[in-house]
């Protein structure tokens, strides 16, 4: 039986300079990629070996292009820049290396109107069209509450100043304990 590869996977495209500035820059990358491949704090010249190196070795392109997926991303590939959003040249370039597609594609895609984000919960479009259009209903407060409430106003006006009888405490307590 002959077995042919599915795919072969892309090639990743050669780093260029000031997408390794940015990765220079950018602390919490370049202090993650140093732990994860030497198990200690970048030292002086890390960048320069790690970009030699990326070049060179599966192993370390794989650990810098997780590193920088994780750490830069959230561990999410973006497909496009958040709206608003301004990115520095290497970090957009990282970000349309990772997902496969090139800086002008990735830019396009970004300038073009962003997605409506999906609801959380599935609303009928009646429902969702009459709460955009009217505020929300005010709930009627129970007969207990307005009870309470009226309560409360004649034991604030039997006051004498801020100072609320102990008897008059009493005596709403007690009627709160018969309903």
């Amino acid at each position: 039986m002959d077995r042919k590869p599915l795919s072969q996977p892309r090639p990743f495209p050669r780093v260029p300079a000031y997408a390794w500035a940015w990765f220079q820059r950018s602390r919490p990358v370049v202090h993650e990629a140093a732990q994860r491949l030497a198990g200690t704090a970048p030292g002086a010249g890390f960048v320069e070996g790690l970009r030699e190196a990326f070049e060179a070795d599966a192993f370390t392109r794989d650990v810098v292009i997780d590193v920088v997926a994780d750490v830069a991303f959230s561990g999410r590939v973006p497909n496009r820049r958040p709206a608003g959003a301004s990115w520095d040249r290497g970090l957009t370039w990282w970000a349309a290396a990772l997902a496969g597609t090139t800086v002008e594609e990735f830019e396009a895609r970004s300038a073009g109107p962003s997605a409506a984000q999906r609801p959380l919960f599935e609303v009928g479009e009646d429902e969702h069209a009459g709460r955009a259009r009217s505020r929300p209903r005010r709930r009627q407060p129970s007969a207990e509450r307005i009870a309470l409430a009226r309560t409360l106003r004649e034991l604030l006006a039997s006051s004498d100043g801020d100072q609320v009888p102990a008897s008059a405490i009493r005596q709403l307590i007690a009627q709160l304990e018969q309903r």
